[in-house]
């Protein structure tokens, strides 16, 4: 039978153990914030110095910026895309591709294939999942850009952010600063614990 000592030594060990979990946890959520942000980081450092799509691990990296494609992308999402010739393409693929409206040519769409038609390169029949009809031109293969490998849900508000002089400051200059300070304080309650040994010393 538990008496009331053996219990009352039980909680400091698991009050202990909780500790210790918690500690755990907000290291690893730490770990992956940091992660983030270097990712975040590299992604718009890359598009703001070469100019041209993010990309990392040979798939370039795009914002859906509209609901056509729900329920299969939400809005905000980012899609990675994977570069191929259009000879690859098979009907039912998800691509992305430039508008082959001349009005529209610089609209970066991601649609699925309804049709491979059979030209010299191919061209697609597309449509969004969420519309009731196929989209109104034909697509030609050269306006082609890739496959729609994977798809991350609503990162791309983050992404958008982190664009902006306000998502610089808070995502990545802000936390910057507290991880220096963070490590300047550690740098000098460690230094202050040396001197505290080396008077100890002496004064033996």
């Amino acid at each position: 039978m538990e008496t009331a000592q053996t219990a009352a030594a039980k909680q400091p060990a698991a009050h202990s153990m909780a500790r210790k979990i918690l500690r755990l946890a907000g290291n690893l959520v730490f770990a992956c914030v940091l992660l983030l942000m270097a990712a975040l980081v590299f992604f718009l450092l890359q598009s703001r110095f070469t100019g041209g799509t993010p990309a990392v691990a040979g798939y370039q990296l795009y914002i859906v910026e509209g609901g056509s494609m729900s329920p299969t992308f939400e809005l905000g999402s980012i899609v990675l895309v994977r570069p191929l010739e259009p000879m690859e393409v098979r009907a039912g693929d998800i691509i992305t591709y430039r508008d082959p409206d001349p009005e529209k040519a610089e609209t970066i769409v991601t649609h699925r294939v309804m049709q491979v038609l059979p030209t010299e390169p191919p061209s697609f029949i597309t449509r969004g999942d969420a519309n009731d009809a196929d989209d109104p031109l034909p697509l030609p293969g050269g306006n082609l850009i890739g496959r729609v490998q994977h798809s991350v849900p609503y990162f791309g508000y983050l992404f958008s952010f982190v664009r902006t002089e306000r998502g610089i400051l808070l995502l990545v200059i802000l936390p910057a600063l507290l991880i220096i300070a963070s490590e300047l304080r550690k740098l000098f309650r460690y230094a202050q614990v040396l001197e505290r040994e080396k008077q100890l010393k002496g004064g033996g």
